[in-house]
């Protein structure tokens, strides 16, 4: 049988706590997350809960290697990351790609929306032609259901939905088995949400993508993800199907969590439907 897609166990992050350091002396160092664990399985779909603060943006940090931990084991396909070689890093850095929150910040303003998807293809150094590549960021851009005529515009050129569907693009160039979408739906309109996760959606179904989906928004969590795991002050309060944990969840925190926003019976058909609608 053979391993899960990406094994964590008791993975821990401390960062300099900028905030209390005295004038000659060295920052002290603040404890992030601590002991998380989890498997991810190829094709599946994970959605990390927690309120702001708890840590969920840096774990995807970590997992992408972006900011390395300092504890545990993070495993892929049963061999640990944090052993690789440079080569071996970058390899798996284009195989677990993120998405990030704000894309105004993770697109550069300067270049064009053809350069900014084709950008991993020359980081890697992928030999294609200008011509291949235009080729290649014109799928990209129908694959995430925008018009091939944007290639040509800069980001501030499109909407907040395009421009994370920009972001989404970007990430799939590489062909990646996993994607990390952090809080990627946050500041847009609900309409452009529904589309944002219908399109995620279908990229695990016909792409066999396997999702890590951060969010504190707990409706869409359930509509996408298979397993839940709920994180305060980087800690896990809680983890399990996604099912389980909506209708029985055991922690208090859970419980409060749900409480605190409204959950309505999700409609089965709603990401389909979504993802028909033009593109935000």
């Amino acid at each position: 049988m053979s391993p899960p897609l990406l094994q964590v166990k008791g993975l821990g992050l401390s960062l300099p706590d900028m905030a209390h350091k005295s004038l000659f002396a060295a920052a002290p160092m603040k404890r992030i997350f601590s002991n998380i664990s989890f498997e991810l399985q190829a094709g599946s779909s994970l959605g990390v809960i927690g309120e702001s603060g708890s840590g969920k943006s840096t774990l995807a940090r970590a997992l992408t290697l972006i900011m390395p931990p300092q504890e545990g084991e993070l495993l892929f396909r049963g061999e640990s990351v944090l052993a690789f070689n440079e080569q071996q890093r970058i390899n798996y850095r284009s195989q677990l790609q993120m998405i990030f929150q704000d894309p105004m910040s993770s697109l550069n303003p300067r270049r064009r929306i053809s350069d900014i998807i084709a950008q991993p293809l020359q980081v890697l150094g992928q030999d294609v032609s200008a011509s291949d590549r235009l080729d290649k960021v014109i799928q990209l851009l129908r694959r995430v259901g925008l018009d091939s005529s944007l290639a040509a515009r800069y980001p501030h050129q499109l909407s907040g939905g395009q421009r994370q569907r920009v972001g989404i693009a970007r990430a799939l160039a590489l062909q990646p088995v996993a994607l990390i979408a952090d809080e990627v739906t946050s500041g847009l309109d609900v309409s452009a949400q529904a589309r944002i996760v219908a399109l995620l959606q279908a990229l695990r179904r016909e792409e066999g993508l396997a999702l890590i989906f951060i969010s504190h928004d707990l409706s869409l969590v359930r509509s996408l993800c298979d397993d839940v795991l709920i994180l305060r002050q980087g800690e896990v309060m809680e983890q399990g199907a996604a099912a389980q944990i909506f209708s029985q969840p055991r922690h208090a925190y859970t419980r409060d969590l749900m409480d605190a926003i409204a959950l309505p019976e999700p409609d089965a058909g709603w990401l389909e439907r979504g993802q028909t609608t033009a593109g935000a």
